[in-house]
């Protein structure tokens, strides 16, 4: 049987109880899923999880989740005998033993930092969720130089396909590469996949509960889900905002907080920090609307997981709600602009009551993990053959 070897960030193997980022929590999806299947795999899996917070230990002993698959943990940084070295040279190291050890038949990477010169003979492919800038929050110069230019030119002469989750970061890897480039979505949990809440519950007090969830960050764009909650008290509502996430911005925290204090939303507005997947569920089923108006997204995991839960949603047209825009305003999806702030405030009882059980189906029937994983292990047949 043909092995292959996925190398991943993976902060648990505890599903959903922490994650630090969305490339995490849809590679711990399609680990369990891959964990949980019942009928044999086409392939032998042993995982490289690189743990994003470095509080698991590398031991090298494999963890057998099924009879075909198996985790692996190291730290995203580590000393190596006894020198704490940039956690790039500690995980390239980590791949290449693996690969030595393995021999995988396959190497299947979500970063591209961790297939520069992987060694072996197995066929290289890499899951782009970000390139370049796209995706990418400026660091320094010496760290934006690494990640945004060096890095990505020289994965890419011993990558052999790459997938990507969005048409925009394709389209920026067509400038650089003739090899073949294939999308493939991110998976929604089917953890979020709720039943819709009794309708007439959602206003029987005339309180409408917005809630979002996203880094606390610039390109997130919190500001203006908060101007949208002043134009929606305007109208003489009852309205407040539950804001999951957990603040990676401090100056742009603090500019949040002085827009709170002089409209005058202290009482209207709660940020809750970081969230389990369960907490987070929770979070949707009490909320009323979900609200995502992010600058950019090369996917956008957390409007589609809102959309999975059944909240009517009001976002920007990025990553895939933009790829798709058609078929997600036809499903309810309500797309902003700042000309329509006003107008999206006053129709807000109708956004309330909308039935979104279309798009509930349409997540779980386009976006499963079962599904991902049948395109990807497509890529290994037509790359093996």
């Amino acid at each position: 049987m043909k092995k292959v070897l996925l190398i991943m960030p993976i902060s648990t193997l505890n599903w959903g109880e922490k994650n630090a980022g969305g490339v995490d929590s849809v590679c711990q999806m399609l680990v369990r899923e891959l964990a949980s299947r019942t009928q044999p795999l086409k392939y032998r899996y042993r995982v490289l999880a690189f743990d994003p917070k470095s509080q698991e230990q590398y031991t090298g002993r494999p963890i057998i989740l099924s009879e075909q698959v198996e985790v692996i943990f190291a730290p995203a940084n580590e000393s190596r005998i006894g020198l704490p070295l940039p956690g790039i040279v500690t995980g390239w190291l980590r791949v290449r033993e693996q690969i030595s050890n393995y021999k995988p038949d396959i190497v299947h990477a979500h970063m591209n930092s961790w297939m520069i010169w992987p060694g072996g003979r197995a066929k290289n492919i890499l899951t782009l969720h970000s390139y370049r800038k796209i995706g990418r929050k400026p660091v320094s110069f010496s760290n934006d130089l690494l990640y945004e230019k060096i890095i990505p030119s020289l994965s890419e002469y011993c990558v052999d396909i790459f997938t990507c989750v969005g048409s925009e970061l394709v389209e920026a890897l067509k400038k650089d590469t003739n090899k073949p480039i294939h999308i493939v979505s991110n998976p929604i949990d089917i953890a979020f996949n709720s039943q819709l809440k009794n309708e007439m519950v959602k206003t029987q007090d005339n309180k409408i509960k917005l809630v979002t969830c996203a880094l606390i960050s610039r390109r997130k764009r919190v500001d203006l889900i908060l101007a949208l909650l002043k134009e929606i008290r305007k109208s003489g509502r009852d309205v407040t905002l539950n804001i999951i996430g957990p603040n990676v911005d401090p100056v742009y925290y603090s500019e949040l907080e002085m827009l709170i204090k002089k409209w005058e939303l202290s009482d209207n507005v709660l940020f809750l920090g970081r969230l389990n997947q369960k907490e987070i569920i929770q979070q949707y089923q009490d909320a009323d609307v979900g609200v995502f108006l992010s600058d950019q997204e090369t996917f956008g995991l957390a409007p589609l997981e809102m959309l999975a839960a059944g909240l009517p949603l009001i976002a920007t047209s990025v990553g895939i709600l933009g790829e798709r825009k058609d078929t997600f305003s036809k499903l309810g999806v309500t797309y902003y602009s700042n000309e329509q702030i006003e107008n999206i405030a006053c129709s807000i009882d109708s956004i309330l009551y909308r039935d979104m059980r279309k798009a509930q189906d349409y997540i779980r029937s386009h976006f499963s993990a079962q599904g991902v994983l049948e395109q990807y292990e497509s890529l290994y047949d037509e790359v093996i053959r």
